[in-house]
């Protein structure tokens, strides 16, 4: 009687053990996720001036890289989720000249399982706006004690013959960094890279009256993506700048 027992714990003990090795060999939770991409209106990349594309999820959480030749962006052991992937072609000096950004990000679900997902149709890139970056210096001075509540500015075309973007920022608006540049919003994507070339920035003050006279800024049209920053210096009697980007 005890040697039948015996065996009928050794045959239970054996059976777990195989449990547990299938268990082991269950598929992984991670799943993987493949995205294609075309330039444009299908154009080569040599065309565009595009080496290579970076993929985002969810605003940069996980980014990968591949030659833009490869024509397509790999994520694996991605856990089962709906993410927002972006793309972003870059040139020779890594600059983000194209994006998937026109119709904001793209959202994925990706299953799990170790399947694979791939974005259906490839998604699109196109020409990055520029970037336009503003700072101002009161000196030892503040805006309040210069009167300037804000700052307008109009971005036209390079012949100024077409407004591509009318905004305002205000004063005390934070700074970036070391230099303290101030990124100009572009909601629209109005500020094609290919046409900018004249700014003008107007100050105002706390009663919306203007502080001086505008100041226009003149410059060769910078390219998709790339960035022009402006610099102005303020007193009380008003602001003033080269006119030309730093």
């Amino acid at each position: 009687m005890r040697a039948g027992l015996v065996r009928r714990i050794v045959g239970f003990v054996l059976g777990s053990g195989l449990l547990l090795g299938c268990g082991g060999d269950e598929q992984p939770e991670a799943g993987v996720l493949v995205v294609p991409f075309e330039l444009g209106n299908r154009k080569d990349c040599t065309e565009l001036g595009v080496v290579a594309v970076r993929a985002e999820v969810n605003g940069g959480e996980r980014s990968e890289e591949a030659d833009c030749d490869a024509g397509m962006v790999r994520f694996d052991l991605l856990m089962p989720d709906t993410y927002e992937v972006s793309l972003y072609g870059l040139d020779v000096d890594d600059v983000e000249i194209m994006d998937s950004l026109e119709a904001g990000p793209h959202e994925m679900h990706v299953v799990g399982g170790g399947t694979t997902v791939v974005a259906d149709p490839p998604l699109k890139l196109t020409a990055s706006p520029a970037k336009l970056k503003m700072r101002w210096d009161f000196g030892f001075g503040t805006c309040d004690s210069a009167g300037v509540a804000s700052f307008a500015i109009t971005a036209w075309r390079q012949d100024g013959s077409e407004l591509l973007l009318e905004t305002e920022v205000p004063c005390d608006m934070d700074g970036e960094g070391r230099d303290q540049y101030r990124t100009v919003p572009d909601l629209e994507r109005e500020l094609s890279g290919d046409e900018l070339g004249e700014v003008d920035v107007q100050p105002y003050d706390v009663h919306g009256l203007p502080v001086g006279d505008p100041m226009t800024f003149s410059f060769d049209a910078p390219g998709a993506g790339r960035s022009v920053r402006l610099s102005i210096t303020c007193d009380a009697a008003g602001c003033d700048s080269s006119g030309q980007p730093d």
